[in-house]
């Protein structure tokens, strides 16, 4: 049995969500572990070993507990959508049609609304071997459902929500699934289905903190990071990309042969100063394959992670604003204690022409892949 579940308890709600507030632990091999949350299908635990000593650590960061996710401004480990990121304005439109979505952002809507499915408790589903193979190759996704498929391990999580037609000023009834598993190559993947009644946008992604050196770790600027990109979407004022790219060429962006997540970190680059960091979509080359498109490496250990997905961009943000104390083991959290590699569509996408749309239409099924490979 790879996939077990138990209760999530709240201390200070009193039972309030004892229904609702489940954790599922998968387990891959070789001590791989990972320990998935109900509310907002978070990932609460993922433990990796080190490839010489075999220790293990907890690589994710996040709260200790159900209140502190239900108070958690950061979305820790959290599937956001059913649209990430920023969207400028807080408006867009669909054939004609206009919508206006919540300003969370200043003038921008950022990661949807208080709806959103990182408030969501979700419904939990353990999937055979077999049944996650089918699911899997189901997607569809190139370089992810080929011959050569490095199937599920044993068991998976399937979780679901729905997301009514108009919520947040959405248009459609969204119905969303994501299947969690570990690959038989140490790769820990998320599977992401949409499905619409009407058209709409759905563009998730997970919002993980990573420290591959562990989650009490501290800083992870001597990290050492490879991104397969040769430009980032350029950010207006209001840290929203409005079309423009940047080659990475002589910047403090460019990652393609690796580099020390200290490298882009500088604020004296008007990308990072107003957001204290780095907080960029990075445009990726895999034209819409699964494959790897980054690297992050622990210079005081022997662990490394690999990131795959099929999606056209991956944001990269070291925590810049994080500030959280009496975490899991007592842990306290400081900006650049970890860094966030999310596989999505190019922020704003629905009101950029040229990026690649986040629109979907009724009766589609919509996947997306991200893994995060572990080195054996």
């Amino acid at each position: 049995m790879s996939v077990s579940c138990e209760s999530f308890p709240s201390v200070e709600n009193h039972g309030k969500y004892e229904d609702l507030s489940k954790k599922y632990v998968i387990t891959g091999e070789d001590g791989l572990s990972a320990q998935i949350l109900s509310y907002g299908a978070r990932i609460f635990k993922l433990c990796v070993p080190d490839r010489i000593t075999g220790e293990l650590a907890d690589v994710v960061l996040g709260p200790k507990d159900l209140d502190g996710y239900l108070a958690d401004p950061g979305n820790h480990g959290a599937i956001v959508g059913r649209s990430a990121n920023r969207i400028a304005g807080a408006s867009f439109s669909i054939d004609g049609t206009s919508y206006s979505i919540p300003r969370n952002d200043g003038n921008n809507n950022l990661h949807t609304g208080d709806k959103a499915y990182q408030f969501k408790f979700w419904d939990g589903k353990i999937l055979s071997n077999e049944e996650s193979v089918a699911y899997i190759k189901g997607s569809g996704i190139k370089g992810l459902c080929d011959d050569d498929l490095k199937g599920p391990y044993d068991e998976s999580l399937l979780l679901t929500c729905e997301s009514e037609d108009g919520e947040n000023g959405f248009p459609g009834n969204l119905h969303t699934e994501v299947l969690y598993t570990f690959l038989n190559d140490g790769t820990f993947l998320i599977l992401y289905k949409g499905e619409t009644d009407k058209k709409t946008v759905f563009a998730p992604t997970n919002h993980a903190y990573f420290n591959i050196e562990g989650h009490n770790h501290g800083t992870v600027k001597d990290q050492v990071l490879t991104i397969l990109s040769d430009k980032v979407t350029l950010k207006d004022d209001n840290n929203c990309p409005d079309g423009r790219y940047l080659d990475v060429d002589d910047t403090i962006f460019d990652f393609r042969n690796g580099a020390p997540v200290s490298k882009c970190l500088d604020l004296n680059d008007p990308q990072t100063k107003n957001c204290r960091g780095v907080d960029q979509n990075f445009c990726l080359n895999n034209n819409g394959r699964y494959e790897l498109v980054a690297r992050l490496e622990a210079p005081a250990s022997s662990r490394g992670m690999e990131v795959w997905t099929d999606l056209p961009g991956i944001q990269i943000y070291a925590a810049n604003h994080l500030e959280s104390e009496d975490n899991k083991d007592g842990a306290v959290y400081r900006p650049y204690d970890a860094l966030c590699l999310e596989a999505q569509l190019y922020p704003n996408a629905v009101n950029v022409p040229g990026f690649r749309t986040p629109v979907i239409e009724p009766g589609e099924a919509k996947y997306y892949a991200c893994g995060y490979r572990f080195y054996k």
